[in-house]
């Protein structure tokens, strides 16, 4: 921030409503009058109906790409292709987290404006500019940031919590949680970097977060578990979405020692079959006892976590996530963490693998 960066904080627009998905064409209009559509087929089958006929009404002319995979080089390069020879001058992503990355990294690279329509909210990747590459395997690349926000986010809560299943609402509940102590420990133990506000704002933000979180997450996952809309529903998706964003925005940049999101990196990278059937924050939920024990957090607030977490039907334990609690296992993973995370201390890779017999069962 000192040295003149620029600094994005989130979208151009974010609206978050029942009906939301309809309102496409209306926000489109504001850019481009072509677009490239790209969704997988599972969120078009959720919202597919509300964006064309927006579309077609509103009179923006587009092409539909079929996502699939992950936000990979490969897959954005597709959408790339496929703006150019369209003339396009929108692309509109409908879909989960890697469908949003993609179309974000899409639109970034064409310097054109990005739209999107979640249909899950397990992540904030719809708000936030920073994307999560893949290769085509689907193991952990980079992240790259983006260098413009998103121009609009269209958040149709009818849709989210009637449509989608509560695990990913649960999923993107622990994927947020992880943050907090993430945050915290670059702020109170990583030595050698200079700490703005930003990253002093981004742990308030997740630590009201969590607390939000303890008082109606879990409720909030019944009630999309019955596919009733509330308002505690709707404070949950927004915490997910917009503040999680923000955070992640603040954030950027911050040596965060991020054992919870260096689980899911190792995870991706070496047990590709049990990756393939859980959600982003489902793994991440497993590694943040350790990383609040690593934090030096009191037993009792640590068993809060874990509690919390098993209520809202989040892992907490390696077998969970269909992994063997071997010594072998752990070691391939603790080095995967270390190496990627570049944990080099020999103390703190000790304290890291005392910390993972919390989840070794």
């Amino acid at each position: 921030m000192r040295d003149g960066a620029q600094i994005i904080l989130g979208a151009g627009r974010y609206i978050q409503t029942p009906g939301a998905a309809a309102l496409t064409g209306r926000e489109a209009k504001f850019f481009a009058d072509r677009a490239i559509v790209a969704a997988g087929a599972t969120a078009w089958q959720i919202a597919g109906q509300q964006v064309e006929e927006s579309l077609r009404a509103n009179g923006v002319d587009f092409l539909f790409h079929p996502f699939s995979g992950f936000c990979s080089e490969t897959t954005v390069g597709a959408i790339v292709r496929d703006a150019e020879s369209f003339g396009a001058r929108l692309i509109i992503g409908v879909g989960g987290g890697k469908c949003m990355d993609t179309v974000k990294l899409a639109a970034d690279r064409l310097g054109i404006r990005v739209i999107t329509v979640p249909t899950s909210a397990a992540t904030c990747a719809c708000y936030a500019t920073v994307c999560i590459k893949y290769d085509d395997t689907g193991t952990p690349d980079c992240n790259e940031y983006c260098r413009q926000p998103v121009a609009a986010v269209l958040v149709d809560t009818d849709l989210l919590a009637r449509r989608c299943p509560a695990r990913m609402l649960a999923a993107g509940v622990a994927d947020a949680m992880a943050k907090y102590p993430e945050i915290d420990f670059s702020i109170r133990f990583v030595k050698g970097w200079d700490i703005t506000i930003m990253p002093v704002s981004a742990l308030q933000v997740a630590k009201s977060n969590t607390d939000k979180y303890f008082a109606d997450a879990a409720n909030a996952v019944l009630q999309v578990a019955d596919g009733t809309l509330t308002p505690v529903v709707d404070d949950i998706i927004f915490t997910n979405l917009a503040l999680t964003g923000l955070t992640s925005q603040l954030s950027s940049g911050s040596k965060q020692l991020a054992v919870a999101h260096g689980l899911y990196d190792a995870v991706s990278k070496l047990f590709k079959p049990q990756r393939a059937r859980l959600l982003h924050g489902e793994i991440v939920s497993c590694g943040i006892p350790v990383q609040l024990a690593v934090n030096g957090y009191s037993e009792e607030y640590i068993e809060k976590n874990v509690r919390f977490l098993e209520l809202i039907g989040t892992p907490t334990q390696f077998s969970q996530l269909g992994i063997e609690p071997t010594e072998e296992n752990l070691e391939q993973i603790l080095a995967f963490i270390f190496d990627n995370v570049g944990i080099d201390e020999p103390a703190l890779q000790e304290k890291i693998r005392k910390n993972f017999a919390r989840v070794m069962k």
